[in-house]
């Protein structure tokens, strides 16, 4: 019999994947199952169980995807490896973020947010998702990155916080957090308020970046 090549096989699984992603856009992804994507794929079940054991290794995989856009890790170890003044680089860093995440709002966001809710409270199931993710992850890789950038210039003198280093950090993640959760809220659930008519995650970012240069005294 001849042997099936790989290129073969990750184009069904990327079939698969594909598929999982319409379902995933038109449901809560915690509520998706295999029998979900069985049917949409049109595929039998062991044609789809063959390249996916289970629901969490749909998700897994679905999540490497949504990291592999961009190619943003080599991007972020680009900067940290430039020339440029710490300042310019953490410019930089923003920019990745901004960039990231108006990609993933307008394909892959809905899904990591509701993946995200559901390993919260679901300490099991976010093991066996994480356990099966292969690449790395592109935010909290740049928080660490961000994270040694301040400490680093703020040790060198560079950098002159207004606050201890370690509450300039708590403030940018969650202040990161907080965009991410509410222009999710926002644009993808169409969650409106008085104040979030129309939120604008650049323009959110880039208050963020002024602020914490602000907060390090440059």
């Amino acid at each position: 019999m001849p042997k099936v090549n790989e290129e073969y096989l990750q184009g069904k699984r990327d079939e698969i994947l594909d598929r999982a992603f319409e379902v995933c856009k038109r449901k809560p992804a915690y509520d998706v199952t295999m029998s979900d994507i069985v049917a949409e794929t049109g595929m039998s079940q062991g044609g789809v169980y063959k390249y996916f054991n289970n629901i969490y290794s749909v998700y897994a995989a679905l999540i490497d995807r949504a990291n592999s856009q961009g190619d943003q890790i080599e991007r972020i170890d680009g900067i940290m490896a430039s020339d440029l003044a710490p300042d310019k680089k953490l410019k930089a860093l923003f920019d990745v973020s901004e960039d990231f995440f108006s990609d993933m709002l307008i394909s892959y966001n809905k899904i990591l947010f509701e993946l995200g809710t559901y390993c919260i409270q679901n300490p099991e199931a976010d093991k066996r998702i994480n356990g099966e993710v292969t690449k790395p992850q592109v935010f909290p890789y740049l928080a660490g990155r961000v994270a040694e950038l301040i400490i680093t210039g703020a040790a060198s003198g560079y950098f002159k916080p207004a606050v201890p280093v370690e509450d300039v950090l708590t403030f940018i993640v969650s202040s990161f957090d907080g965009i991410i959760r509410d222009v999710t809220l926002n644009r993808c659930y169409k969650i409106r308020s008085d104040t979030m008519a129309d939120l604008d995650e650049k323009k959110l970012i880039g208050c963020l970046y002024i602020s914490t240069l602000r907060l390090l005294g440059v």
